[in-house]
């Protein structure tokens, strides 16, 4: 398999005119392996052909569901069309580039998503997939915690809790917890590999991601419901009139009325999110700086600036919905996300760290699939893996 970088610089010589499969062992190479690939290089000399092309594989997204390859097709294509010699465009009709564009479609078609289905990395690192997929993802694991100091383990066998008269696992069978003070505060905590889910006393559910805290009351009194979060949450809130719902982190407050939204906010990273899927939030942080945010909304917040884009609903909560989803983040940002949900200590040197990472997985899946992602983005990673440490290098 052609490497990603490799395989656009071989089409765009090609499309130049500059190689030829009759003077290029590379280039013969690979249109061998593709010949659907050279009949479609052949066919695209004209507009008319290449719209035909490009409304083939529109269809397909369609049909087939390929959202996400889409996506993460889309940054390839962006790619090609990138560091062009100002003099070269000048020489060459722009109908040549989106011809590049469309013949990498014929080839990810073919072939370059095999690269989910079979092993991106060389066969002499076969010792470092073998112990990549022994890495298995987290699961659910919860301790709560009381306000006296004693905690229980929550039952992995089961997704979460709901809070009520009595503590019951959501599937409404009986908890093993012990008479508790519906007054007081009470914390549910997960680990480095662990989820959970709860129904607070209001029916507001929260979903909570690896390595978080949740603190709530075990009955909410007075004029506002207020919880604490270290981590990263997913909140269907539950709607009370004349009874805001608030969400406290370490960096900023949240403020609801009833909505669903999604925090992004640990402590020991140096950004924090909060993504609004439905309703009306106001985010607040320490230095005075408020903004509402609308559905599609996200709150980006640094410590100095409270910055509002739009985002992609999806990628927001694919977590929550057992994927890991990239979309052009930075390495270090993205395997922080997977280093707490597998519970390992990555260490990445200093010449990937601008590199970005774009792709999706399932965090169902063994580590080694979320290595294959990384192969994908660039070959020339290496990897060595002893225990629970990984690191990344060129």
């Amino acid at each position: 398999m052609h490497d990603i970088e490799n395989t656009v610089r071989l089409l765009r010589a090609y499309l130049k005119g500059t190689i030829h499969p009759d003077n290029d062992m590379e280039l013969r190479t690979l249109l061998e392996a593709y010949p659907e690939l050279r009949e479609m290089v052949d066919k695209l000399g004209e507009s008319d052909n290449l719209n035909r092309e490009l409304l083939k594989y529109q269809k397909l997204i369609e049909i087939g569901g390929l959202e996400r390859e889409r996506r993460v097709l889309s940054n390839i294509i962006n790619r090609i069309e990138q560091p062009i010699p100002k003099k070269s465009r000048n020489q060459k009709n722009p109908i040549v580039w989106y011809a590049v564009a469309a013949c990498f479609i014929a080839l990810t078609l073919l072939g370059i998503w095999k690269l989910k289905y079979t092993d991106p990395l060389v066969s002499d690192e076969g010792e470092v997939v073998r112990l990549a997929e022994n890495i298995l993802p987290g699961g659910n694991r919860a301790t709560l915690h009381f306000s006296d100091g004693t905690s229980l383990g929550l039952d992995q066998r089961h997704a979460g809790i709901v809070i009520g008269d009595s503590i019951t696992y959501n599937d409404g069978s009986v908890t093993s917890v012990p008479v508790y003070d519906k007054t007081n505060m009470m914390t549910l905590s997960t680990p480095r590999g662990g989820q959970y889910q709860i129904v607070l006393s209001d029916g507001t559910k929260v979903w909570l991601n690896a390595e978080t805290r949740l603190r709530y009351p075990v009955q909410f009194t007075g004029e506002q419901r207020l919880v604490e979060l270290d981590g990263e949450a997913y909140f269907e809130v539950a709607k009370s009139h004349g009874k805001p719902f608030l969400v406290a982190t370490a960096k900023e407050k949240i403020e609801v009325l009833g909505t669903h939204f999604n925090v992004y906010s640990y402590p020991d990273e140096d950004e924090s999110k909060v993504s609004l899927l439905e309703g009306k939030v106001k985010v607040t942080i320490p230095k005075g700086l408020v903004k509402e945010l609308k559905p599609g909304d996200q709150a980006i917040n640094n410590g100095a600036n409270l910055i509002v884009q739009q985002m992609p609903i999806d990628e927001s909560v694919s977590w929550k919905n057992d994927e890991f989803m990239f979309n052009n983040e930075l390495l270090g940002t993205a395997l922080a996300q997977v280093a707490r949900w597998y519970d390992l200590d990555i260490e990445i040197d200093q010449s990937l760290q601008t590199i970005t990472l774009w792709g999706s997985v399932s965090r169902l899946d063994s580590f080694d699939k979320v290595l294959k992602i990384i192969k994908m983005t660039d070959d020339k990673i290496k990897v060595k893996i002893e225990g629970r440490r990984v690191r990344l290098m060129k």
